[in-house]
């Protein structure tokens, strides 16, 4: 298996989005997280980086990352892609989960993302 790019600028993350889409990184960071964020703080946090923001105090940023926000993406995405290669049927299940989930409300985001790691997807 090739190693996958790094993604350490806006530049590199902006590429991902383009080729991958909005909804596939999303899913990259709920799966990379073992759903700590929601689709709805996954997308923030892109958002954030694609405006060149590269510090993040979300917890789990903070003690897993040292506040670095690409890191925390880059190891996501780079989970993603290892998935994809391996399990393709899973990562487009996650994809498709995530879009569901994307539609609930931030309260019902919660309550899945507490229970996502036993979804069994």
């Amino acid at each position: 298996m090739e190693e996958p790019a790094r993604i350490n600028s806006q530049a590199d993350l902006k590429k991902l989005l383009d080729e991958k889409g909005k909804l596939w990184l999303v899913a990259a960071m709920v799966e990379g997280s073992i759903g700590y964020h929601t689709p709805k703080h996954a997308e923030k946090l892109i958002e954030k980086a694609l405006t060149g923001e590269t510090i993040d105090w979300c917890e789990r940023c903070d003690a897993c990352f040292g506040r670095d926000l690409f890191k925390m993406i880059n190891f996501d995405i780079r989970k993603m892609l290892f998935l994809e290669d391996r399990d393709a049927a899973k990562a487009r299940r996650l994809v498709d989960m995530v879009k569901i989930i994307s539609g609930l409300s931030g309260e019902a985001q919660s309550s899945v993302s507490m229970a996502y790691p036993t979804l069994n997807i």
